[in-house]
């Protein structure tokens, strides 16, 4: 519709997930290359969650792209099934019709498949992409399949992708034979504000305008704002401010235009659509918090992202199960935890090694107010709340919340503004 109007020779800004057109962000970057070792060293198996969007399915389709002739691969993504489905599904893409075989059967047929395969040197590699809605009972057949090996390595490799739920259900009791055989878990998270500038740019460049000067700066915190740094809704608002730009003849998308396109998607803020969707904050809340406090991270002085507080408890560490993960040596595998309750939080030190600090005080469990400066060792963070913490009253005098400490400040006036 627009691509002449914007000398463009390719839509830039498509749903649809074009393996061309993937940016690899950090996280990306990461994800990929913990796929990559899987499949070249055979090695047992690997979970990749994100969120709605965050590029989950573009990712492995560039990834299929990438592997070698030999490899045979085996993608599902359909996976509300039984046990006896699942593994129907599964030798359906290796080419069998086995509908109307037993379970006996049918792990007869994939055993002697895959052993066949190894003997001629092929790998044999299954993608479960929507992992998030698989049962227990099949995640155990998955279990089981991860088993499948001789004296030299593994004759299948598994790549588990999923929704955020994943590992929730993979952390849920009675789940640990399935973890100690997981090789590597990464949550992609969404794009920074500089990656959503980079991400940009770079879907403009392949769609051939190497200049990208078609959404300036000053457009970047209303993209954050409500994208919430999801591709896929980057996607979505790009496009649509592009049509507005188009209709109203502007080589450049400004403010205005954003706010337009904004409004023609009806969008609120991408923090309280997600709070409206979370399972983390009671129902009857939802419509009395309007956002979520946030820890700023600073380097060298400078802010550089930011991880809204959307959970009611979130760990931060160096590990990768952590939601807040700070790839620094200083900081310990679970360093901390924030838990945060009617838009109140708490910080808790969780025996780290060098250190929770709160306004320069090393803290074991602390109270956190607006602006309170926050360190885990060399890592800056600050704390940024729309709240206020309450001051509770006690009779004719109001204890005051500061820190972890409270305060008797003095009687309370017993006069009500109306």
């Amino acid at each position: 519709m627009y691509l002449e109007f914007f000398d463009l020779n390719a839509q830039p800004f498509q749903l649809t997930p074009d393996p061309e057109f993937l940016f690899l962000s950090r996280a990306h970057s990461r994800a990929k290359a913990y796929m990559e070792y899987t499949i070249q060293n055979r090695d047992s198996f690997v979970v990749i969650t994100g969120e709605i969007g965050s590029g989950k399915t573009t990712l492995i389709q560039h990834l299929l792209g990438e592997i070698d002739e030999d490899v045979i691969v085996a993608k599902i993504h359909q996976t509300q099934l039984n046990e006896l489905e699942f593994y129907q599904a599964v030798l359906v893409e290796f080419g069998f019709k086995p509908f109307n075989a037993t379970k006996v059967e049918l792990l007869d047929m994939l055993n002697t498949f895959l052993l066949e395969q190894y003997d001629q040197g092929r790998q044999v590699i299954l993608i479960i992409d929507e992992a998030q809605n698989l049962s227990p009972r099949v995640l155990e057949e998955v279990r089981l399949m991860t088993g499948l090996e001789t004296n030299k390595g593994k004759i299948l490799n598994l790549i588990l992708v999923g929704q955020p739920e994943l590992r929730d259900t993979l952390n849920a009791p009675g789940m640990e034979q399935l973890n100690q055989r997981v090789r590597f878990r990464f949550h992609l998270k969404a794009l920074t504000k500089k990656e959503i500038r980079q991400y940009i740019d770079r879907r403009l460049e392949i769609a051939g305008r190497p200049d990208q000067q078609i959404f300036p700066a000053e457009t970047l915190s209303l993209i954050k704002r409500y994208t919430g740094g999801i591709p896929r809704l980057i996607n979505s608002l790009c496009d649509t401010a592009m049509i507005l730009a188009f209709v109203e003849e502007q080589q450049m998308v400004s403010v205005e235009l954003m706010e337009e396109a904004i409004m023609e998607l009806d969008w609120e803020p991408y923090s309280e659509r997600l709070l409206k969707n979370t399972h983390y904050i009671p129902k009857e809340l939802q419509n009395e918090i309007r956002d979520f406090p946030s820890l700023v991270v600073y380097r060298n002085g400078k802010r550089v992202e930011e991880h809204p507080l959307s959970k009611e408890t979130m760990t931060l560490g160096r590990m990768p199960r952590n939601d807040i993960v700070i790839d620094e040596t200083v900081i310990s595998g679970h360093h901390a935890k924030i838990t945060t309750v009617q838009g109140t939080s708490f910080i808790e030190d969780l025996d780290s090694t060098n250190g929770t600090y709160v306004n320069s005080e090393r803290v074991t469990k602390r109270l956190l107010r607006h602006g309170d400066a926050v360190s885990l060792a060399r890592v800056k963070f600050k704390y940024v709340s729309d709240y206020s913490v309450p001051e509770v009253s006690n009779n004719n005098q109001v204890i005051h919340i500061s820190g972890d400490k409270a305060t008797l400040t003095g009687k309370k006036d017993s006069k009500i503004k109306k």
